[in-house]
């Protein structure tokens, strides 16, 4: 699949991979998304709330880019992923399903918004990003931390979910 060219076609792009993500967790079921396990000790809650973290960073990121201002400071400098991921994990585990459910969304919605802000040219223009440091584009950015990372997670728990139903199917 080729990179959607224009702000349109990422929109169309994202609107279907959250369509995709959001009918994968209408398969799961509400009442299995905090089982741990899926990711490691993740659950689906949890992943959910990875996703809607990073959804708001890269809003925070372009929303400052767009506005002209200074790149957002990150509490995270210096840490590899894994431990910003670990962190994020520990800052959100205590949260109720639907908190973390209603956050997911406002991250959505916020990167839809975000994303209609900005112009076709500037999608893949690395001159844009350059200002805050960045070798790759604002379509790499928002792929990484939107569609291409719901992407990642629907395979894991697919993964869990049929591992779910051949553990089912042995009892």
């Amino acid at each position: 699949m080729s990179d959607p060219q224009t702000i349109a076609e990422l929109v169309d792009v994202m609107k279907t991979e959250r369509t995709n993500w959001e009918a994968l967790l209408a398969e799961v079921g509400a009442a299995r998304l905090a089982e741990p396990g899926v990711e490691g000790d993740w659950s689906i809650k949890d992943i959910v709330a990875h996703l809607a973290h990073y959804e708001h960073a890269v809003v925070n990121w372009l929303t400052a880019l767009l506005n002209g201002e200074p790149k957002p400071p990150s509490e995270f400098a210096g840490l590899s992923l894994d431990e910003r991921n670990a962190l994020i994990y520990e800052r959100n585990r205590a949260r109720s399903l639907a908190d973390v459910l209603a956050d997911s969304e406002r991250a959505f919605k916020r990167s839809i918004d975000v994303v209609q802000r900005l112009r076709d040219e500037q999608l893949h223009d690395l001159t844009f990003t350059r200002r805050f440091g960045a070798d790759y584009s604002a379509h790499d950015l928002i792929e990484g931390d939107t569609y291409g990372h719901y992407r990642e997670h629907i395979a894991a728990v697919r993964a869990w979910l049929a591992g779910q139903r051949a553990k089912a199917a042995v009892v």
